[in-house]
């Protein structure tokens, strides 16, 4: 565990507390996926619990189609390593990075609805929103077996917790603050996420179908026109499902549905 005497974190709280196997933190870092990518390419992390990098701060976080995640301090930046006997297979990743969404947007959730404030929202395919805002953007990256190391899973979080928000970003994007009128403790915070999201992995891990349900249920886009950006073009259509597998189901204006495996929604609020 590698510590700085301003550590915002209880670090051993932390350890205490969650499901992780330990933490490796650090004050500043390019980016705890990047970080969780060299450590699993070591092959110093075991199979079981997984390894939480965590960060004060990141300089270079990225998300989804290598888009740029701010991470100032306040923030919460981590990464999950998990390392497993056989490599994931392609069609695991959307429900995981649902999961994980569903995970952070429950924990958010407690804290919020106690305030009387909206709850956590899910946005396919992988962020949570509240009040139409986005607060967290979720990265899972699968990295295939090589000699000597076995395959593994990172999976990145960004939530913004204090942090305070960029004028240019204050219309799409918001803070557990900014929604609380106070700042909230982010080690707490962090626990919360960690055992909600890892109630929800143990879901997805099982196949349990109960996690569709959660994620349809949180997801803010059931009823709303979309207009998404797919790797094969423009689609538009009234969103009626996310399916198990974790595609988009849209109902065209003659009735049909046309089923959305990746893409980006085009609506004004993507960051």
């Amino acid at each position: 565990m590698s510590t700085v005497c301003d550590c915002p974190f209880d670090l051993d709280a932390i350890q205490d507390q969650a499901w992780i196997q330990r933490v490796e933190f650090h004050d500043t870092i390019d980016s705890t996926n990047d970080m969780a990518i060299e450590i699993a390419a070591s092959g110093s992390h075991p199979p079981g619990p997984p390894l939480l990098v965590l960060a004060a701060e990141q300089t270079r976080g990225r998300g989804q189609r290598g888009r740029r995640w701010e991470s100032a301090r306040g923030s919460l930046a981590f990464s999950l390593l998990f390392t497993h006997g056989t490599p994931m297979p392609p069609r695991r990743i959307p429900p995981l990075a649902l999961a994980t969404a569903t995970g952070v947007a429950e924990a958010l959730s407690q804290r919020l609805v106690a305030n009387s404030v909206s709850e956590a929202r899910l946005k396919w395919p992988n962020d949570v929103t509240v009040n139409g805002k986005k607060i967290c953007g979720v990265l899972v990256e699968p990295l295939p077996p090589a000699e000597n190391t076995p395959a593994a899973v990172v999976i990145g979080v960004g939530v913004n917790i204090n942090n305070q928000i960029e004028a240019d970003l204050a219309n799409r994007a918001t803070s557990l603050a900014t929604e609380l009128g106070t700042n909230a403790p982010l080690s707490d915070c962090l626990v919360e996420i960690l055992d909600q999201v890892d109630l929800q992995v143990e879901a997805w891990s099982t196949g349990d179908p109960r996690l569709h349900e959660r994620w349809n249920r949180t997801c803010q886009d059931l009823g709303r026109q979309l207009s998404i950006e797919t790797p094969g073009g423009h689609v538009e259509g009234t969103c009626r499902e996310i399916t198990p597998d974790g595609h988009l189901v849209l109902e065209q204006p003659d009735g049909s549905l046309q089923t959305v495996v990746s893409g980006t929604t085009t609506d004004g609020q993507s960051i």
